[in-house]
């Protein structure tokens, strides 16, 4: 076993035009150092987000506390709390921000797929 922090103290501040009020904390390398998937904690602060882009790959994010809204490609916002999670297709324009604050998950990769269920 090994054990390490993804809590806020181990959180990093990106230095990304594409994040506003963001901190992330790795959970995997990059997808840039060769890995299949990655994923992360981001911890949005209060009226903080992610600018529109597109995904670079598939990937899914995952709320895990706080409240937010979240766009896809049609540009319309929907809202998403603790235990939503949205896909987002490679080349998908999509966009997050939080009012209140809100931590999410993000995992990426060209592998990950939405788990479909009728038991939900």
């Amino acid at each position: 076993m090994q054990r390490f922090r993804v809590g806020p103290d181990a959180a990093l501040t990106p230095v990304d035009g594409l994040l506003s009020r963001v901190t992330v904390s790795p959970i995997t390398p990059s997808i840039a150092s060769g890995v299949p998937v990655q994923a992360a904690i981001f911890r949005i602060a209060a009226n903080g987000g992610f600018l529109r882009h597109p995904a670079g790959v598939p990937q899914i994010l995952t709320v895990l506390s706080g409240s937010g809204e979240v766009a896809g490609g049609d540009g319309h916002f929907e809202s998403v709390g603790e235990g939503d999670a949205v896909f987002w297709a490679a080349g998908e324009e999509h966009e997050t921000k939080s009012v209140s604050g809100m931590t999410v998950l993000i995992v990426e990769g060209t592998g990950v797929v939405p788990f479909v269920s009728d038991q939900r």
